[in-house]
């Protein structure tokens, strides 16, 4: 019995490392991600200015209004660049230290871990937890009490996803309504002001390729059958925590845990099918429905 705990609590430990391991690569790989969009945005805006400077018949005082909020963006974006790519990782190690605060936090940023180091860690960790569980015959029930507690980890995640598509979907829309409406008034204004005719096709370009985006990527749809999966998971989560719905005349603890567990594996499986369907070319798709 004794041991039976120790295996218990080591589980225990391996789960909550695995988790912190997890949300250390989630900051990681958003650093690198916001690290190749500073890189972008800095030198787009930066040409974007420099061709303001150089349109001709346009008022000065307009372009230094432009400019002073501008240029505090494209420095911005240039120290977030040269910070993410120089220190690239999951978050700073504070147990590191220094002679003076500038060596401090130079060391703290040198030790944050890679994406590598980190999956690699992840990986073993998990590996210690799968070898750990079959060595000490982990009966079935803790093993789907286990699946049980990660569900709503997997809840979190795919919310997560569901936000970061929403937020994509809404920008591209935002940018389709806003470039729609401003390219009808710039060919309008164009008649009289000749300096606006290069705009029109340059907002006509933007809102084309926004609708080109959006129709392909799907991003709305994605963010929707994620945010279905995770409402669907939360609600078998609290069902079976409060013993209602399928689960109210369930009586014996196992059999309630068996039914969650093959619920949750359902939803998830037909999940990834609608995510496969979305990569599927609009042809396929038909055919399979």
């Amino acid at each position: 019995m004794i041991e039976r705990k120790l295996v218990d609590e080591q589980i225990l430990a391996i789960n909550h490392k695995v988790r912190t391991l997890q949300l250390h690569l989630d900051i990681a790989r958003r650093r690198h991600r916001w690290s190749h969009i500073s890189l972008l945005l800095g030198p787009v805006l930066g040409l974007v200015l420099y061709c303001i400077w150089w349109l001709p018949g346009i008022d000065r005082k307009l372009v230094y209004v432009i400019y002073a909020p501008a240029l505090i963006m494209v420095a911005g974006f240039v120290v977030a660049t040269v910070l993410l790519k120089h220190y690239p990782g999951g978050p700073v190690n504070m147990e590191v230290r220094g002679g003076s605060p500038w060596e401090t936090w130079r060391a703290r940023q040198k030790g944050r871990k890679s994406e590598g180091q980190l999956e690699l860690e992840l990986a073993r960790e998990r590996e210690v937890r799968k070898r750990l569980i079959s060595e000490a015959e982990t009966p079935v029930r803790v093993r789907r009490t286990s699946y049980k507690e990660d569900a709503y980890a997997d809840i979190d995640q795919l919310r997560q996803e569901s936000n970061s598509y929403r937020r994509i979907n809404n920008c591209l829309q935002g940018l389709l309504i806003i470039g729609s409406f401003a390219a009808t008034a710039i060919a309008g204004v164009a008649t009289s002001h000749a300096v606006l005719r290069w705009a029109t096709p340059a907002v006509t370009f933007l809102v084309g390729i926004s609708s080109g985006f959006m129709g392909y990527f799907k991003y709305k749809e994605r963010s929707f059958y994620l945010q279905q999966t995770a409402d669907s998971i939360e609600q078998e989560w609290e069902a079976v925590e409060i013993g209602v719905g399928r689960y109210k005349n369930i009586a014996d603890e196992n059999e309630r845990l068996e039914e969650f567990v093959a619920e949750v594996h359902r939803l998830k499986s037909e999940q990834k099918k609608r995510q496969q369907n979305l990569e599927q070319p609009a042809e396929e798709r038909q055919v399979n429905e």
